[in-house]
């Protein structure tokens, strides 16, 4: 678990570095960089399974920062909260554009201007959906090793980002029933894979 109180110096933290970037400063953006980076690329790499676009898109995600850093307002959510929004848009984005998805995916409104009023919302924090780091560091070497990228993309947004089912339908330009059919094929996968290491399922 977490120290509440380091949570706490931690957020303290951000909020006073972000104030500093939105002035320009360099050296105080660098640091955020610094911070969050292996946060951004691990729930990139999530998704891509692929260093090389895991890398690329987690630099795209501190440019979207840099440039957009003035629509986050320390009164309606944490840094943590809206760099989490900003990665997650960047990453569905980059899906659609490496073509990860076969069929052509329905332009959504930019979801880079989603109000701050949502950074803070009921959905569960992406890194809290388990209970250690050893959990997670198994259970993404489990995701890495699910054979088909749209089952684990699905599973991943419903599991991990809290996505609903209507919202994975929408993202994914997918009817409602096919979404339910890969999240439960990815089920069984990870539940197969992770047996076959000895280990109890957890979801």
């Amino acid at each position: 678990m977490i120290d509440k109180t380091t949570d706490d110096l931690s957020a303290q933290e951000d909020i006073q570095l972000a104030m500093l970037t939105k002035t320009g400063n360099e050296s105080a953006f660098r640091m955020l960089y610094d911070k969050h980076y292996n946060w951004v690329y691990s729930k990139t790499y999530r998704m891509m399974c692929n260093h090389q676009d895991t890398e690329e898109i987690s630099l795209d995600i501190f440019m979207k920062v840099w440039q957009k850093i003035d629509k986050w307002d320390t009164n309606q959510g944490s840094f943590q909260a809206w760099l989490n929004v900003v990665a997650k848009n960047t990453i569905i984005d980059a899906i659609r554009k490496k073509g990860r998805i076969r069929e052509t995916l329905l332009s959504l409104e930019d979801e880079s201007e989603v109000p701050l009023s949502e950074y803070e919302d009921s959905r569960p924090k992406p890194d809290r959906e388990v209970e250690s780091w050893e959990a997670q560091r198994i259970l993404e070497q489990a995701l890495q090793q699910v054979k088909k990228p749209n089952h684990r993309i699905a599973w991943i947004l419903r599991h991990l980002e809290g996505f609903s089912i209507a919202e994975i339908s929408q993202t994914l330009q997918r009817k409602e029933g096919t979404v339910k059919i890969w999240i439960f094929r990815c089920t069984e996968e990870l539940r197969q894979i992770l047996t076959r290491k000895g280990l109890k399922w957890v979801y």
